[in-house]
Order: C-alpha cells, then sequence, then structure tokens
C-alpha cells in the first residue's frame, strides 16, 4: 500500500478481510503507547456524515445544465460575473455544513482525547503546556495578536490535521492557544 493514498490489491484486501480482528487489535494497542496522537482527515471523514466529495458537491442539476463542475464554480470571478450562481453555491454549501450532524466518529475522537491525550496528568501534554505558557509569557501582551475565535486553555497532546472546511472538527475539538 505505501505512504501514499492508493487502493489496496485484491491480495491486500482479502488479508486485511481475513485478519480485520487482529489489525483492530493491534491499532487498539498503538493507540495505548502512543504519548500522542495526530489526527490527520480529509474528504471520507465528511462523507461518512453525509457530506459530497468535492467532486460530488457540484453535481446539481442546474450546473450540469450550464455545463459546470466544481473546479469552474470555485472561480472568484463569479462573485462578480454572476453573484446568483456565486451565493447559491456557497451559500449552500455553507448551509449544508452547518446543517449536517457530524457521524459518531467525531464523539468517539473526543472521548479518546478526554481519556487518553489531555488529561491533566499525561506527561506529554504537561510538557506541551508548561511550553506554551513559557512562550506565550515571554510575548508581550501588546504584541499579542487578536485571536480570530475564542481560545481557552492549552492543547493536550491531542492534535488534528484536515482539508475539510465544514468546521466539524472545530464544533467537537476546542481551539487552543
Amino acid at each position: 500500500m505505501g505512504i501514499s493514498p492508493s487502493k489496496p490489491s485484491e491480495e491486500e484486501l482479502e488479508t486485511l478481510k481475513d485478519d480485520i480482528d487482529a489489525c483492530c487489535h493491534e491499532v487498539a494497542e498503538a493507540l495505548k503507547r502512543a504519548d500522542v496522537l495526530l489526527l490527520c482527515a480529509g474528504a471520507g471523514f465528511s462523507a461518512d456524515s453525509g457530506l459530497p466529495t468535492y467532486e460530488e458537491i457540484a453535481n446539481v442539476k442546474i450546473y450540469q445544465d450550464l455545463g459546470l463542475k466544481y473546479d469552474d464554480i470555485c472561480r472568484p470571478e463569479w462573485m462578480t460575473h454572476d453573484p446568483e450562481i456565486f451565493y447559491g453555491f456557497w451559500g449552500s454549501c455553507y448551509n449544508d455544513y452547518r446543517d449536517t450532524q457530524p457521524h459518531e466518529g467525531y464523539s468517539i475522537l473526543r472521548s479518546w482525547r478526554d481519556a487518553r491525550f489531555n488529561t491533566p496528568t499525561h506527561r506529554v501534554s504537561k510538557l506541551i503546556r508548561v511550553s506554551l505558557e513559557q512562550e506565550m509569557a515571554a510575548i508581550p501582551s501588546a504584541e499579542r495578536k487578536p485571536e480570530a475565535y475564542e481560545v481557552q486553555g492549552q492543547a493536550g497532546a491531542f492534535f488534528v490535521y484536515t482539508s475539510n472546511v465544514d468546521a466539524h472538527f472545530h464544533d467537537f475539538f476546542e481551539p487552543y492557544e
């Protein structure tokens, strides 16, 4: 399979299916031993909540009738050329993102974070907190930039890196300094 996105071969797929319990156990053991969890998520995580992927999002009759695909609609000139299409598309996306209930995986991940990676006694969490507190204390308050959103506390040893624009991770995992 490798380090880049790929599709497993038929043989690899059969091995994965045959060994699913052992694979899950191996992952669980790795999570138990982990000091830090970096969660990387893309469109599949949003799709599991029922949101369309970028390929699917513009599959709407009006855009098809106009011969438009996602890449076409995302061009900024639509804002001045045809604001109805621009705001219709982005307004629809925004409404879908806000109205879609995130799937159970977000709650599961938050429970993992709270139980394993963000406790006051977690060694790495404490090191991260102390380091951030020292770094923030070294910056004079007059030089600190205002936050775009309310920030409380400091990060534990759990981080999310995502390309998703639906803000579900933001809703489930509070922003930290």
